[in-house]
């Protein structure tokens, strides 16, 4: 019991969170589950499915996937993070929302691509 209650006292300490918050992949973590947790108390909160579509899945999710694709690009991550937040959304539309959700998925990796490559878009090349 001592042993579970270190373990617990250990996650809970502030140096636990220091180190995590360290990692440069770190913010889109936070990011991606800040997102489905809003999207899901949309949801619990009765809120109207045209409201939820139009506001939390069109605007602030698109968004907040182009500010992933951004911080991508800024700590010099692997293209692999550009599928954690389409998954991660993926999993949660098949546990609570309807199949029509899944294309949203590939909606937000079109906006972390176009965060990815902010800086490149309209370069002229010489």
């Amino acid at each position: 019991m001592k042993k579970v209650l270190h373990k617990i006292s250990e996650i809970v300490s502030i140096e636990f969170w220091h180190k995590l918050n360290q990692k440069s992949y770190m913010p889109i973590v936070f990011l991606a589950i800040f997102c489905i947790i809003l999207s899901l108390l949309c949801s619990l909160a009765h809120l109207r499915k045209v409201w939820l579509v139009a506001l939390i899945f069109l605007i602030f999710n698109s968004y907040i996937s182009f500010q992933i694709g951004c911080l991508i690009d800024f700590h010099k991550l692997s293209k692999k993070w550009l599928l954690f937040f389409p998954i991660i959304f993926a999993l949660m539309v098949t546990v609570h929302f309807a199949k029509y959700n899944y294309f949203f998925c590939l909606i937000y990796l079109c906006f972390e691509l176009l965060g990815l490559w902010h800086n490149d878009l309209y370069q002229v090349r010489k």
